[in-house]
């Protein structure tokens, strides 16, 4: 594998971590190396005290996609890892164990995950961008859920996850016309939490976002990202319970008693994970 295919950036005090997508030649399209790249860099960054961390890919493009040669077999495989894709079983097999889990993996952090998109978003970059928990684009970014262009169906959260962000209607529009949509009409239909006309806008939006959850206790964050994630599409009661057990574990934290403290002496809290 590639080292150079993903980039890791720290900011100087290290509450925000960038994972750079860097296959710039092929327009960050999404092979082997590439999604082997991210599953080391997620695993990677969890375990840091980072607060929030960043997806995104070149001011250009955010990834055009799958890699063709490697969803049809075609790629270079010296490590023997990738089986004939075209057999339905090894696909599925292949899917649910390796792909998947690259994607659940980003939900699973505790750590908030923004997508910052410029230019192309298509296909299982699509997807990507749909397993964070904030995307972000500028108005010139481009949006594409290509595969029933392909005569196939997204495959890697790209009805589910979508369909629990921008509803029924909504998914079946994007998904079952497969057409393109800039950034502008990505807000309009939920697709993204907020556009920015240029690059600059876009670095200062961002900035503003990653502020605020930095200022929100660490273990409350990552455990409230669970229990939304948890709840969704249960009913009330198990929801309530699930609030309660989490809230009960919260109030015995000294993050907890800091910040109540910190919030009667209208000073600012320092979080310490505990």
């Amino acid at each position: 594998m590639s080292d150079d295919v993903i980039l890791i950036e720290e900011n100087e005090d290290k509450t925000i971590v960038t994972i750079k997508m860097n296959r710039l030649d092929k327009k960050n399209a999404l092979n082997y190396d590439l999604m082997f790249g991210l599953l080391k860099a997620i695993d990677q960054v969890e375990r840091t005290n980072a607060r929030v961390v960043i997806i995104t890919g070149g001011d250009e493009f955010f990834s055009s996609g799958i890699d063709l040669n490697f969803l049809t077999g075609q790629e270079r495989d010296p490590e023997g890892v990738i089986p004939d894709l075209r057999v339905p079983r090894n696909f599925r097999y292949f899917a649910n164990t390796w792909i998947h889990p690259i994607f659940t993996k980003i939900e699973k952090m505790e750590k908030p995950v923004i997508a910052k998109i410029n230019g192309y978003c298509y296909g299982m970059a699509f997807e990507l961008a749909l397993a964070c928990d904030f995307r972000f684009c500028t108005e010139s970014a481009e949006f594409h859920m290509l595969e029933t262009k392909l005569g196939v169906n997204p495959d890697v959260g790209g009805v589910i996850r979508l369909t629990r962000i921008v509803g029924v209607q909504n998914t079946k529009d994007i998904v079952l016309t497969g057409r393109k949509f800039d950034g502008n009409e990505a807000y309009r239909l939920g697709v993204v939490n907020r556009v920015a006309k240029t690059h600059q806008e876009l670095d200062s939006l961002i900035k503003k976002y990653t502020d605020e959850l930095i200022d929100s206790a660490p273990l409350a964050v990552g455990l409230t990202k669970k229990l939304i994630d948890n709840c969704y599409g249960k009913n009330i009661e198990f929801g309530l319970e699930l609030e309660t057990i989490v809230s009960s574990q919260l109030l015995q934290t000294k993050d907890a008693v800091n910040g109540a403290l910190a919030r009667l002496q209208k000073l600012k809290p320092k979080w310490r994970w505990k």
